[in-house]
């Protein structure tokens, strides 16, 4: 169940020790911050990188099982929403969207011609 943008592991803090899973698909607003599944807390806790990232460690036996703590990220993560995903770059697409004309939108797609004397009657 370990993939590359899901890490399962454990915030080391004390008293408020927690098991922890990091979805690289999160970003936060700030690249000094990240989000965390905090399994105690039971929900996404935003947190500093450079304070929380001495912290983490490795998921090891003896703690939290990965299936238990994965099933209850899955529950946050559906209750966090997409709406703080951010996709993907798809380096086989342009940023630019592009609209192809289906054939009873050609007859109003502009020529060079057309551009020319679109163009020109401005110049008046």
């Amino acid at each position: 169940m370990i993939t590359e943008d899901i890490w399962y592991g454990v915030l080391e803090a004390g008293d408020k020790t927690s098991p922890v899973v990091r979805d690289a698909s999160l970003v936060a607003g700030d690249a000094k911050r990240v989000w965390l599944y905090n399994h105690v807390k039971n929900k996404f806790v935003e947190y500093s990188l450079e304070i929380v990232a001495p912290k983490l460690r490795d998921l090891a036996d003896g703690d939290l099982s990965v299936d238990e703590l994965d099933m209850a990220f899955k529950a946050a993560r559906e209750e966090f929403g997409p709406v703080r995903q951010i996709p993907k770059w798809d380096v086989k697409t342009s940023a630019v969207t592009i609209v192809n004309t289906s054939d009873d939108e050609a007859g109003s797609a502009m020529e060079d011609a057309d551009i020319e004397e679109f163009i020109g009657d401005d110049e008046s």
